[in-house]
């Protein structure tokens, strides 16, 4: 069903499209509920590569309903993660009313908003759930018509992990856990329903891989499973034009159908000759889409393959360079590689690097290198990614003259927020000696040579004007507790004062 029909339901009578009109035909598979509104929790939420574009959510904004810059905020969030839009309740009562600033991003995203009737405290969530979910599960046997819908969907799938999102939706409409597997007995992606189940299908599979040299077809073949049946279904997928073979394997609670089998097979061909076998034997890929979904047991298992011992610490390196390529350094790390946009990710248990010339010579500055402080476990390689991630840009910021940032370099930037104290440098100094400070201590790790270097100055005006800040700000530079004070009201300068 579509977000038209959504409306038709009796549970949304007087419901209406205020915002993303253009998406009413847009295929609705599953209805979750927003009870998480403060932006910096919900943007932690390890939920990359689970949603496709076609998940609406329930929400009042019960706990930001007054702040307008959270909801626009919550909203670019639910959009980076591919969701198609929300189902705003009681307005005029929790929420006072909807604002402009919130229909207008929401339009300029593309992304639907319905609004339920005006003042009505008895509209329940579970009501349009039930309604909702009823409506699909009735569909799943009618394949057909559905099928030019989905794969219209799944073909533009913005990148990466578009087969791995592919097998989600049909996870999620047809609630079936789905394992492409190599000849070779490889399970190279999955998605199981629900979740949960992933280890135990994969023992499945691995069992019963045991007992066979060679892959057969099945249908339906009953297995029990924590006091529960379900049916299994293997198939071969035909992708005529690739040097692999390839076979799907599917877990139902009921036996699957003929025309859903037919279906389900068809548009995960179609998927993989869309966005590529490479997606498919992209180790990398894979592991970090588990990390950031929270499938560290599938994580785990591409890891040992790559030679990484996800029980010793790990190190986490992110290269952003003008021409990315597989080069002398990342070999030499001897990591899991991925490349993401512009950005490249290498993980490893290696400490002992030498970095040499890892980015580019030219005057562009366009190449850096960032590196995590050593963790453990799977389970925080979401948070150093988004630690290096939110880091970025305020790092080129605050440290023009570096090109390698350390995790000491990013722990740093992350202390400090607007919430800082401050001591107001520009109340006390002008502006040529909180830029002497700087240059001193952040750039030139408080050597005045390197700093007399970049500023073209004589060292024993470095030693002045050091001197002279000292006493107006009526701090020791060589006491510890000081010395930390001011370099941090250096970073909240060049990070939320100084103009670039």
């Amino acid at each position: 069903m579509n977000v038209q029909d959504i409306l038709r339901l009796p549970s949304m009578k007087g419901a209406k499209i205020v915002a993303g009109e253009s998406q009413k035909h847009q295929l609705v598979t599953t209805i979750s509920v927003l009870e998480v509104s403060e932006p910096s929790l919900y943007s932690q939420m390890p939920i990359k590569g689970e949603y496709s574009g076609n998940e609406l959510v329930l929400t009042s904004f019960a706990q930001i309903a007054e702040s307008i810059e959270k909801q626009l905020e919550i909203v670019s969030i639910l959009h980076q993660h591919n969701q198609l839009g929300i189902v705003l309740y009681y307005v005029g009562l929790i929420m006072p009313s909807v604002s402009e600033e919130l229909i207008n991003r929401m339009n300029e995203l593309k992304m639907v908003l319905i609004q339920m009737p005006l003042n009505r405290i008895d509209l329940r969530y579970s009501e349009v759930i039930s309604e909702a979910l009823s409506y699909i599960n009735e569909e799943e046997n009618e394949q057909n018509p559905q099928q030019d819908v989905l794969l219209e969907t799944i073909r533009h799938l913005p990148p990466p992990n578009q087969i791995e999102t592919a097998l989600s939706i049909l996870s999620d409409r047809f609630k079936c856990s789905l394992f492409v597997e190599s000849s070779e007995n490889e399970v190279l992606l999955s998605k199981a329903w629900p979740r949960s189940l992933d280890q135990s299908l994969r023992e499945v599979i691995a069992e019963k891989n045991e007992k066979k040299n060679e892959k057969e077809a099945k249908k339906n073949s009953p297995i029990e499973l924590n006091q529960m049946y379900y049916f299994q279904t293997t198939s071969y997928l035909t992708l005529t034009g690739l040097d692999n073979r390839y076979y799907l394997t599917i877990f139902k609670k009921a036996p699957l159908g003929e025309k859903q089998l037919e279906g389900i097979r068809k548009i995960v061909e179609k998927a993989i000759k869309y966005f590529g076998e490479e997606q498919l034997l992209n180790i990398g890929q894979q592991f970090f889409s588990a990390c950031q979904t929270g499938d560290y047991h599938t994580a785990a298992l591409l890891a040992q393959k790559e030679g990484i011992n996800v029980n010793t610490p790990l190190k986490l390196y992110c290269l952003q360079r003008k021409a990315a390529k597989r080069d002398e350094f990342i070999y030499q790390l001897r990591g899991i590689y991925y490349k993401e946009q512009e950005l490249e990710w290498v993980i490893t248990n290696s400490t002992e690097i030498s970095f040499g010339s890892i980015v580019s010579s030219n005057d562009e500055r366009s190449d850096y290198l960032f590196i995590s402080g050593e963790f453990k476990g799977l389970s925080s390689v979401s948070n150093q990614m988004g630690l290096i991630k939110n880091q970025l840009e305020d790092s080129k910021k605050v440290f023009p003259r570096k090109r390698c940032f350390h995790p000491e370099d990013l722990y740093l930037l992350q202390d400090v927020t607007r919430d800082t104290v401050s001591i107001y440098l520009e109340r006390y100094l002008e502006k040529e000696l909180i830029e002497t400070l700087a240059v001193y201590f952040l750039d030139c790790d408080e050597n005045i040579s390197a700093a007399s270097e970049v500023l073209f100055l004589h060292n024993n005006t470095i030693k002045y004007r050091l001197k002279r800040a000292q006493e107006r700000l009526k701090l020791s530079f060589s006491h510890t507790a000081s010395c930390y004070l001011l370099i941090k009201n250096l970073i909240y300068y060049r990070k939320y004062t100084q103009k670039h």
